[in-house]
């Protein structure tokens, strides 16, 4: 009877023992600052269920909250449900802020951080509110995360350069008789530095030992090299098989490569301005077009806009030219917000509140912002997804000849 005894308080214990293993815990603490009474004391805990959640925010990927204690601590303890090796993202908002989730990708005032997730997994770490991503200072993180974190911080030099950059650009921009070269020159500027880390981090994201963090950074770091692209996603079909993140990483390059690829006819598509007058693409034959996805919520989308896709429409909106800039917002007043906030005032800014649902973004096979396709006068595809200096220059070849 005392063996049976002993045998049943064994496997108890170590039930008790798997059970409290495969609970994740994070802690942390946010260092205190005067500007700290501007942000919510609470901070998101979201899930990446794809790799196009990583540069997306929406309340439906919180998971889980905590709110900070006077001394600026927080944690998340007893997290359950987690999935090996899954990409969570701790996040913390500004108190005007009313959808409890947004992404500031502003450089070095990024208000999240990522981690790679597993059951059992232990975090520990002290930060800063508005510098939260490059403050953060692990204090327990296994290897992977170290990694990880690691990788970010090879952005730092690049970030904090591009944000001198911007600030200097946005004092310029409000003074008048500032040269409109001059602000494209500091555009370009900022392009050429966000092509060199690209191109800095090819034999990172190639050397990488572990998978995941590899994947990670090719998906924050994305290369259009073909060659590059099938030769990861070799590697990754090889070495992760099983993770969701592999599988949607091997369709991202397929519809890439294989989906409406250069030299294919645009799908025709009709939405509505905000007077609710259909604009079609069938209707812009005869001019070079670019086909601009974007969302109120898309701070990468939101920074083009500004630094590329206003000035083109400036400099060439007059010729056969035409830009039609699809919102995949579902709040009418959200988007006309941000075409107000953003002096976004050309006519083919358009938006059928259907968000990724929408005819438009199946059609183009959009799955994440920014999106962006040029078309020739005949309606043919002859360029997808250039951004900053590349796109600028590819549509300044075509029209400065004529």
């Amino acid at each position: 009877m005392n063996l049976l005894r002993l045998i049943i308080s064994i496997t108890l214990l170590l039930q008790y023992t798997a059970s409290v293993a495969a609970t994740c815990n994070i802690r942390g603490r946010i260092i205190p600052k005067v500007s700290d009474t501007e942000w919510t004391q609470k901070v998101y805990l979201s899930r990446m269920e794809s790799v196009s959640d990583f540069f997306r925010c929406s309340p439906s990927l919180v998971v889980d909250s905590a709110v900070t204690r006077k001394d600026g601590s927080f944690e998340f303890r007893s997290v359950k449900g987690i999935e090996p090796n899954t990409f969570y993202r701790l996040e913390v908002v500004p108190k005007d802020y009313k959808g409890g989730s947004m992404l500031n990708f502003s450089g070095i005032d990024d208000n999240y951080a990522f981690l790679l997730l597993s059951p059992g997994s232990q975090i520990s770490f002290t930060t800063e509110l508005a510098h939260f991503n490059y403050a953060f200072n692990p204090v327990k993180l296994d290897k992977a995360n170290l990694a990880l974190r690691k990788v970010v911080l090879m952005a730092w030099p690049a970030d904090k350069a591009i944000a001198v950059i911007i600030a200097r650009r946005k004092k310029l921009e409000d003074m008048p008789g500032t040269p409109p070269d001059t602000l494209k020159n500091l555009r370009a500027e900022v392009s050429e530095l966000i092509n060199k880390h690209a191109v800095e981090m090819l034999p990172v994201i190639d050397t990488l030992s572990n998978p995941y963090v590899s994947l990670f950074t090719f998906i924050t770091n994305f290369s259009e090299d073909s060659l590059f692209c099938l030769k990861m996603n070799s590697r990754y079909q090889r070495e992760i098989p099983k993770s969701k993140y592999s599988g949607q990483f091997l369709d991202m390059i397929y519809d890439m490569l294989y989906t409406l690829p250069i030299g294919s006819k645009a799908p025709d598509v009709s939405l509505p301005d905000s007077s609710g007058k259909i604009i079609s693409t069938a209707g812009l034959r005869g001019k070079y077009v670019i086909i601009d996805f974007w969302g109120s919520w898309c701070h990468p989308c939101r920074m083009e806009n500004q630094q590329v896709i206003k000035p083109l429409y400036g400099k060439y909106g007059s010729r056969n030219f035409y830009i039609l800039s699809i919102s995949l917002d579902t709040d009418r007043d959200t988007w006309l917000s941000a075409l107000r906030k953003d002096e976004l005032n050309w006519p083919g800014e358009v938006c059928d509140l259907k968000g990724i649902k929408s005819a438009a973004a199946l059609a183009y096979k959009v799955t994440d912002l920014p999106v962006a396709y040029v078309l020739d006068p005949s309606g043919t595809i002859i360029a997808k997804n250039l951004r900053g200096k590349q796109l600028d220059d590819f549509i300044a070849a075509r029209m400065d000849k004529k």
